[in-house]
């Protein structure tokens, strides 16, 4: 077994635990019996979800080489919210948990860019602008440019070289991933691996942004979270965009509402809501 087949199957059992068809059951098994096979065993089931979220993260912000990484923050961040989870609110843990992992995972690519360490909000801030800097550029990185970059950044030449390798690594992993995905799963993932190099525009940008969307996302209450996510057609869960988009009468059928209209107003007030959070953070 090669190093990457083994870095998907970190957490599969052998012999394979019982199956629920919800896995929010092993959590429930958890809390009632205090027993940690009951974690291993959401993993087991769950570990296909986990690589897809990752893989789609070395993807887009380019971190070859950091899947395991990136991997391992996901889980840390899922069983950190585990400890503050009370299954008696009502809240699958599946969405509970994904804030609390996906911040994990987003402060990791903020420290860790393909061996260049960021070690404060300044210097990320410095990493964001000489990458604007060499889209502004046209995409290159030739000695000239380097230079205005370091000079406009404040940073040695060496060092700013570095800064921007870090953002132009290209993709690899993704012809095994896409085996990987369709072989593992009913739903084909190749999306997640459609673009087969950086584009350092989006590298830095998209991280930020969906970061600001998903804090905003979480600030709505659990209705409007089932809302928003029903009518544009991403699963609450694990945010796949394979899910179908529903029309308001039908949330309106789902969720006891009296009318199309009713489900409609809610969905747009959820999404001022999220607008106006976004707005906050972005002055803070």
């Amino acid at each position: 077994m090669k190093e990457w087949e083994k870095e998907l199957q970190l957490y599969r059992l052998a012999p394979v635990p019982p199956k629920e068809n919800d896995l929010q059951k092993y959590i429930l098994y958890y809390f009632s019996e205090k027993d940690d096979k009951y974690i291993a065993w959401f993993l087991h089931y769950y570990e296909h979800a986990v690589n897809n979220k990752v893989m789609a993260v070395v993807q887009d912000y380019a971190m070859v080489g950091h899947f395991a990484d990136i991997k391992q923050a996901y889980i840390t961040g899922m069983l950190k919210a585990l400890r503050d989870y009370d299954p008696n609110r009502g809240i699958p843990f599946i969405v509970y948990k994904e804030y609390a992992a996906m911040r994990e995972v987003h402060e990791y690519i903020r420290t860790m860019r393909t061996g260049f360490t960021v070690q404060s909000n300044d210097e990320y801030l410095r990493l964001r602008k000489a990458m604007r800097l060499v889209s502004e550029y046209g995409g290159k990185a030739d000695s000239a440019i380097i230079q205005r970059i370091a000079q406009a950044i404040g940073a040695s030449e060496e060092d700013t070289a570095e800064i921007i390798r870090s953002g132009m690594q290209n993709m690899q992993f993704v012809d095994y991933y896409r085996q990987y995905a369709d072989e593992d799963s009913e739903e084909s993932r190749e999306e997640i691996a459609a673009d087969g190099t950086s584009e350092t525009e989006k590298l830095f940008f998209k991280l930020e942004r969906a970061e600001a969307v998903m804090e905003a996302f979480e600030h709505l209450n659990y209705r409007e979270r089932a809302m928003v996510s029903a009518h544009l057609g991403f699963c609450m869960e694990c945010y796949s965009t394979q899910m179908p988009k529903q029309a308001f009468i039908d949330i309106a059928i789902d969720h006891g509402l009296s009318s199309p209209d009713t489900a409609d107003k809610t969905y747009r007030r959820a999404l001022q809501k999220m607008k106006l959070e976004i707005i906050k953070q972005e002055i803070h």
